[in-house]
């Protein structure tokens, strides 16, 4: 006699991670697919009783309504290492499991910030534009960019990305300089304790600060304006770290020269504004998104997700009550 099936266990997807990873979560549990469905709250009421754990970008995180309205929920399996979309609290009060998909992500975001600073500097989106117009034959390309030799990196925040940033900028032969909340021992960069005069002997300013209550707005008006009309801003950190309607305004005016942006104040949402603007290159949040990271991400959220339901110790553990 035929065996019985194995029923999959159920979990909730709060965040469309990728094709990929979809599919293949969908080999070993059945998904309901919550960021995909027209009721949120129909859905989660029909799941509620059978659904275990939940799965959720760094992104998207989750709330306490949300755990609140799956009362048998046991684990969360953060797709990605940030946390800053996450109610640790509510996680730590019902005594939820917590994990997530630690990666070398550092490395990724600091290669696109160095593609940003790149593009910006030497004026590839430019140069993309004209050479596809065809123009190329009958006029010339007379924009002139800026090299990064012998110039001034300044760096916000020398956290694991700023590090990576950094290393690369020095490889580049710049000089590379740092603010933050504390001076770094085991670093050779010079160190400044105000952002502003950092802002001032940069020529690049590398943002690469988390989403914290003293990060936000940090990149002030007056600190963009210090950079100069060759000056380049790069932003691979949050958002919301950067007065973006300053910015706007200072690249329509021309007080810097050029921004690369990974992050912005209300993704996917872009002011027209800054999407209008030739000295702007802009990509959609995607610090992360190569297809190393993502395969490591798929494979340890799997494992997370494989040890919980096998009663065994989750590989990438961030809370465990």
């Amino acid at each position: 006699m035929a065996g019985r099936a194995l029923v999959k266990p159920e979990i909730v997807l709060n965040s469309n991670l990728n094709d990929a990873s979809v599919a293949l979560l969908e080999e070993h549990y059945t998904c309901h697919k919550l960021y995909d469905a027209e009721d949120r709250d129909a859905l989660l009421a029909q799941v509620k009783d059978d659904v275990r754990a939940l799965v959720t970008s760094g992104f998207r995180g989750f709330d306490r309504a949300l755990v609140e309205a799956l009362p048998n929920l046991e684990m969360i399996s953060i797709w990605g290492a940030g946390l800053q979309a996450a109610d640790l609290d509510v996680v730590k009060e019902k005594g939820i499991i917590l994990t997530n998909t630690p990666d070398n992500s550092r490395i990724a975001v600091a290669d696109l910030a160095m593609a940003l600073l790149l593009s910006v500097a030497r004026q590839c989106a430019e140069g993309d534009r004209f050479v596809k117009s065809g123009d190329w034959a009958s006029t010339s390309f007379d924009e002139q960019g800026i090299g990064l030799y012998e110039k001034t990196c300044g760096i916000v925040s020398l956290g694991t990305i700023g590090r990576a940033v950094a290393q690369r900028a020095a490889s580049f032969d710049m000089d590379v300089i740092y603010y933050g909340p504390n001076k770094k021992d085991d670093v050779a960069y010079r160190y400044f304790d105000d952002l502003l005069d950092m802002a001032k002997s940069s020529d690049f300013l590398m943002v690469c600060c988390p989403e914290l209550p003293e990060t936000r707005g940090l990149i002030t008006d007056e600190i963009i304006r210090a950079l100069g009309s060759d000056g380049i801003l790069v932003n691979v950190g949050r958002g919301i770290c950067v007065d973006e309607e300053a910015l706007i305004v200072a690249l329509e005016e021309k007080a810097i020269g050029g921004a690369g942006l990974d992050v912005y104040q209300t993704e996917p949402d872009i002011p027209e504004r800054l999407r209008a603007l030739d000295n702007a290159v802009l990509v959609p949040h995607v610090g992360t998104g190569t297809r190393d990271i993502r395969n490591i991400r798929k494979e340890m959220c799997l494992k997370n997700l494989q040890a919980f339901f096998a009663g065994e110790p989750v590989p990438a553990a961030v809370y465990v009550p």
